[in-house]
């Protein structure tokens, strides 16, 4: 598994996120947008070392069975199986026989705002692109990645991360959402972002090739969460557990575990 390097803006260094689960259920993570960089937020969910479900994103998905853009390890193989039977709400099922920990791959096709307005809350947020599927902000030269958050903050649990990969920042246009404001800032009345510092993801051993590329590492700043603008009769908790449960409910049927992961979870 690929080695994540926490790296602080008090210049300490840490191996791993600094992320906390929430007890009882699995974290879930979401990937818009995702192209065939989900691979990226798969090492991110695979090194936590809790039952997650991983919900990667885009109009066109690169699933990682596909011919040409999809996962091949060291021996020629693709280390994730599809569950061949299942279509779940428009989306396609993968786990990783290797990984000792109950997951859940969801490939989804569609929008990324809509999926994401769907969802409960979630864990962690992973972004890597941050066009077409939110509203972009008028250009200007105040616009930085605070203006973008304010478009999906808000559906990321109090305590919770978004991660911001930087590998489109060389792109040969300016991208304005890669502009970090220095510290903590707010981007809506009871939602703060706390910029801890960044993550450089190595390169993963295993892999000889990855969604048709050559295996690279990442950089991807790491922000907190500080969400307290939910009401009373929107308990995140409440709703989060309902509908995740759910969700792996449905695992345990399509993977015929007889009630293993959900068992898991609330352990």
């Amino acid at each position: 598994m690929m080695k994540n390097e926490m790296n602080m803006l008090d210049g300490t260094t840490t191996e791993g996120i600094p992320y906390t689960p929430k007890g009882g259920r699995p974290t879930v993570i979401y990937h818009p947008a995702a192209g065939g960089h989900w691979i990226a937020s798969w090492q991110i969910a695979a090194s936590l070392g809790t039952p997650f479900v991983l919900v990667a994103n885009d109009i066109y998905p690169h699933t990682p069975d596909d011919g040409l853009q999809g996962v091949v390890d060291a021996e020629g193989n693709c280390p994730f199986q599809k569950v061949g039977y299942t279509d779940y709400h428009g989306s396609k099922l993968y786990n990783n026989v290797s990984l000792d920990v109950a997951h859940w791959l969801e490939m989804n096709q569609g929008d990324g705002g809509q999926k994401l307005a769907s969802m409960p809350l979630v864990d962690i947020l992973y972004v890597d692109w941050l066009d077409d599927w939110i509203p972009t902000p008028v250009a200007g030269l105040d616009v930085d990645f605070s203006d973008y958050a304010k478009a999906f903050a808000h559906k990321v649990r109090d305590g919770g991360l978004i991660l911001l990969d930087l590998k489109h920042s060389d792109v040969d246009f300016e991208l304005s959402w890669f502009d970090i404001p220095p510290d903590s800032f707010e981007v809506h009345s009871g939602v703060t972002l706390e910029h801890l510092g960044f993550i450089i993801q190595r390169k993963e051993k295993g892999f000889a090739r990855l969604n048709g590329a050559s295996n690279q590492h990442n950089i991807i700043e790491v922000f907190k969460v500080h969400n307290d603008h939910l009401s009373g009769e929107m308990n995140e908790d409440v709703l989060k557990r309902l509908d995740l449960l759910n969700w792996f409910a449905t695992i345990d049927r399509v993977f015929c575990t007889q009630g293993a992961i959900s068992e898991e979870v609330n352990a």
